[in-house]
């Protein structure tokens, strides 16, 4: 039986007044507010180091019956900034996440968290990138930078609005993968 899951994007904003951020999968509104912010410049160079944008949860989608255990693909989002300098996004977890049980005990659970996807169903860009056909103020931004290895970090001003295609993989309930097959989006 398929279980809903919580999806958790990790980030942070920048600036000395308050970040704004709103996200849409499919159109619909999953999240509208202010973000943890650092009084900092969203300065590029250097390039802010993955780990700053991978500590902090942003904003969740929070047991979601629509993206249960089932649910394997790719749905279009958008995340509009507004206020202070911008916002950096990085990975993208969920609970009841896959793997091998013996090996990791936390695979397959309520309360544990990993990144929501690994490279299966293949995304537009063949990548183990959670976010793929990636656009900034509707420019194409793969190319021409290289395709990902993982998860890209991304830099967005505010006033910006980043779209892409957000990938996501079967997820587990203990040890049974789920099962595309039998997905069922609720009514």
């Amino acid at each position: 039986m398929a279980a809903n899951r919580t999806f958790q994007f990790y980030g942070i904003g920048y600036g000395n007044t308050p970040v704004t951020v709103t996200a849409r999968v499919n159109s619909t509104e999953i999240f509208s507010g202010e973000i943890t912010t650092i009084d900092q410049p969203i300065d590029p160079v250097p390039y802010p180091t993955p780990e700053i944008a991978n500590t902090t949860v942003l904003f969740s989608l929070a047991d979601s019956a629509l993206l249960n255990t089932d649910f394997a693909g790719s749905l279009p989002m958008t995340v509009v900034v507004t206020g202070g300098e911008g916002a950096m996004f990085g990975e993208i977890k969920s609970n009841y996440y896959q793997g091998n049980v013996t090996q990791d005990p936390n695979a397959g659970t309520v309360g544990n968290f990993a990144q929501c996807y690994a490279g299966i169903p293949t995304n537009s860009e063949s990548t183990p990138d959670p976010r793929s056909s990636v656009a900034i103020d509707g420019i194409q931004q793969v190319p021409p930078l290289e395709k990902s290895n993982g998860c890209w970090v991304w830099l967005i001003p505010t006033g910006s609005t980043l779209t892409y295609n957000w990938n996501i993989r079967l997820g587990q309930v203990g040890n049974a993968v789920g099962n595309s097959t039998t997905y069922t989006a609720p009514v």
